[in-house]
């Protein structure tokens, strides 16, 4: 055999290698995140009280470990969940009607051995024995008013989404550096979106 066919055999054995290393790899990578998302919304929707539109939701909050660590080390994450208001357009991007964000932060107090859940928007603070606790209170929205529908004009189609996850706007510098934490920080769930219905006038 000549050299220049030992080179070719050679390069061919390295090719079927490279390509069983890479297969094996392939099978034994973890799930991406995607598929077991760290937040994830269940449910959401309004009811009506009188005229005011209220905010029902119910949102699954598996925190990832370094999220955790960084906690129990004294950072306040910060997290919150978004909620719009759209109006249908035929021949363009829907139109924004209303977009607000609920702001938390969510952090452990070593004095009081306690974890608190911090509503920016109320500034109310809430305690919780245990991690799995605070996280739960963030789970659920409950009668949270959100618009008049009155102001909804009655000749368009509207709808609601929601999203809830890391306020990447609000984290500390400290946690936004790779070198300090393996892991990505902009964690959001999927949009969830609802039809909104009018009463019968």
């Amino acid at each position: 055999m000549t050299l220049h066919r030992v080179a070719i055999a050679l390069d061919f054995r390295s090719l079927i290698l490279i390509a069983s290393l890479f297969s094996g790899l392939m099978i034994t990578l973890p799930i991406s995140a995607e598929e077991h998302p760290e937040f994830n919304v269940q449910q959401a929707g309004f009811t009506l009280d009188d005229t005011m539109l209220m905010l029902a939701s119910k949102v699954d909050i598996e925190l990832p470990d370094y999220i955790s660590i960084a906690i129990n080390q004294g950072f306040a994450v910060p997290l919150m969940f978004e909620v719009q208001i759209l109006a249908l357009r035929n021949y363009w991007f829907d139109q924004k009607i209303v977009t607000l964000k609920q702001q938390y932060q969510l952090h452990y107090l070593p004095m009081l051995r306690s974890y608190a859940v911090f509503d920016l928007n109320t500034g109310q603070r809430r305690y919780y024995d245990s991690l799995p606790e605070a996280v739960r209170e963030l789970e659920v929205v409950y009668n949270y008013p959100m618009l008049d529908v009155n102001n909804l004009e009655y000749d368009r189609i509207f709808y609601a989404r929601m999203r809830f996850g890391i306020d990447i706007d609000e984290l500390p510098l400290p946690l936004k550096s790779s070198a300090l934490w393996d892991n990505d920080w902009d964690l959001q769930s999927d949009w969830f979106e609802w039809d909104i219905e009018r009463p019968e006038s």
